[in-house]
């Protein structure tokens, strides 16, 4: 009984805080802000658990989402050599200006990389683009082999009774960061 009455009144912290993390996100899409100023990050829970705060955050998970600075570029990547191709477009990661730049036939877009995701095996970079989603650039970073590589190659469209292997654009809703684990403010 006892048991039961602790998942329940987890499952009900859980509704409230999943609740107000989606009120956050709708009143700052209606206010016209970004929805990644509605989002508190890890810092706001270093004030009440200060001990597992400190044990998490230099932990892989710690760090498997954090933004990206210049002092994390030049310890844990190298420069782009080559562009990586996608169709008729062209991707190169800038990691001084911290931007992806997209070569195409309309001319050049830059797409700033504002958050860093992964780090064991793979750096993934994230961008906001309308409405501040956080869209995976298409580009991503294999640690193990210091090498760059076209990450939307793996984003494929899989519908039942429907076309295999129908890739996604990386900049299409279907293929963005999932944002889930953040927490309000």
């Amino acid at each position: 009984m006892k048991r039961t009455s602790i998942t329940l009144t987890a499952l009900m912290i859980a509704t409230l805080i999943t609740g107000n993390w989606h009120q956050a996100i709708a009143e700052a899409a209606h206010k016209g802000e970004s929805p990644s100023s509605a989002y508190a990050g890890s810092v706001s829970c270093r004030e009440c658990h200060e001990r597992f705060y400190k044990l998490w955050s230099a932990s892989m998970h710690g760090l498997a989402m954090q933004p990206y600075t210049p002092t994390l570029a030049k310890a844990s990547l190298t420069p782009q050599q080559q562009d990586v191709v996608i169709g008729k477009f062209r991707y190169r990661a800038d990691i001084k200006e911290g931007v992806v730049a997209e070569k195409g036939p309309k001319g050049t877009k830059k797409y700033k990389i504002q958050h860093v995701l992964g780090g064991k095996n793979v750096y993934y970079f994230l961008t906001p683009l309308e409405k501040g989603r956080l869209q995976t650039l298409p580009v991503a970073y294999d640690v193990n082999k210091k090498a760059w590589f076209d990450t939307a190659a793996s984003g494929m469209r899989h519908f039942p009774g429907g076309e295999r292997g129908q890739a996604v654009n990386w900049k299409e809703a279907p293929y963005p960061f999932n944002t889930a684990c953040y927490s309000a403010t």
